[in-house]
């Protein structure tokens, strides 16, 4: 499990998020804040989401996209990645 976090980790830098911390790691873009979390009750990763730093601080994030461990880490990846770009970079 840790090496597909790492990979996580990787793309959304690689992709020009910035990591920040605020009670806990968090990536930040246009003024949002995303974490990435495994539901292991869905077998899935959870990208969950606060609209700005007031949420992110107070802890209300909404679950946003999920991505099941049976997709296999690859195509975890390949769905990540253009959800990333498509959903999060164009806010």
């Amino acid at each position: 499990m840790d090496r597909i976090f790492k990979k996580i980790n990787d793309l959304f830098e690689e992709l020009g998020f910035e990591t920040v911390i605020i009670n806990e790691p968090l990536y930040s873009q246009g003024g949002s804040y995303y974490k990435i979390t495994y539901v292991e009750g869905l077998k899935a990763f959870v990208i969950e989401s606060a609209a700005n730093y007031d949420e992110a601080k107070n802890k209300v994030f909404e679950d946003s996209d999920l991505y099941p461990i049976l997709l296999g880490e690859d195509e975890i990846m390949i769905k990540l990645r253009n959800d990333l770009m498509k959903d999060y970079l164009s806010k």
